[in-house]
């Protein structure tokens, strides 16, 4: 099931080609839409980023700990349900097993409450932190009343300063027990890049590239990609529909694809490999 991989539509490829050229372009660069992003951590340069042991060898389980996004994401066509069946497809004779440690609502303060719980007691050579959306979206939301508050100063909000302190400890957590980390960037809060919660959402993707650069890890910005395919797309369709969301905040199967893309070219699959990646059987997020 997992090696069956096609590309199954024009419009797929034309959106996957667009979204290639979008990470392309950040992997190595800052963003002009989103100029306030690098692409990689203060600290830690694009060469020094290539010395990255590959995080795939001898990796046999990946636990990927974060929020609904994550929960979502091992749903057929989540970026997690993706990034299993692309690396059966990629590396077939290596086993690596996924295991989706995603809660929704969870932000840096539930997760460094359940580490050693729902990551480190599950025994993985490698752990996926990702974190941040929570944290900056319930400083503005009401879920209760169903309220925008776009001051951000709810309490249900986390402070940069604890969240990186949460991000710290979740780190140091790992390295003592021997597992290796990579930080995944938070995802948009809606798809404008002028909302008060991305602008707000880009500091918290800045402290974590630079806590990654603190501790030699691998830092995955997935705002960047996210936010230059919309944003292309706004140039000619207006900003009145999403396109890599279901509703602003939880990636479609287009924004997942980019997802699982991103982690991949990080993690230093050519991208020759991955490019034309598709899995064929899909219901629930995929169309």
């Amino acid at each position: 099931m997992f090696k069956n991989i096609i590309l199954r539509s024009q419009m797929g490829k034309n959106l996957l080609k667009l979204s290639l050229v979008a990470v392309a372009g950040v992997i190595l660069v800052y963003s002009p839409a989103c100029q306030h992003i690098t692409a990689f951590a203060e600290g830690i340069t694009d060469s020094q980023n290539k010395q990255i042991p590959n995080l795939l060898e001898d990796t046999q389980k990946i636990v990927i700990i974060g929020d609904s996004i994550t929960e979502l994401g091992g749903q057929p066509g989540g970026y997690v349900w993706l990034l299993e069946r692309y690396l059966a497809a990629l590396y077939p004779n290596q086993k690596m097993e996924i295991v989706n440690a995603g809660i929704s609502g969870n932000k840096s303060l539930h997760m460094q409450e359940r580490f050693q719980q729902d990551v480190l007691d599950k025994n993985p050579d490698l752990v996926f932190i990702n974190v941040g959306v929570n944290d900056v979206w319930h400083a503005f939301y009401d879920f209760q009343e169903s309220k925008f508050y776009p001051e951000g100063n709810l309490p249900g909000g986390v402070a940069l300063p604890v969240y990186q302190e949460k991000l710290r400890e979740m780190i140091q957590a790992a390295n003592a027990a021997g597992v290796k980390v990579v930080l995944l960037s938070p995802t948009p809060i809606r798809e404008n890049t002028n909302s008060p919660e991305n602008q707000r959402l880009e500091e918290y993707v800045n402290a974590m590239g630079e806590i990654a650069g603190e501790n030699r890890i691998l830092f995955v910005n997935l705002y960047t990609p996210i936010t230059e395919v919309f944003t292309r797309y706004q140039a000619y369709a207006g900003q009145t529909q999403n396109l890599l969301t279901m509703d602003g905040v939880h990636p479609n199967q287009a924004g997942n694809r980019i997802i699982a893309y991103t982690i991949l070219k990080y993690l230093g699959v050519p991208e020759s490999k991955i490019k034309n990646l598709e899995v064929q059987e899909c219901s629930g997020l995929c169309p």
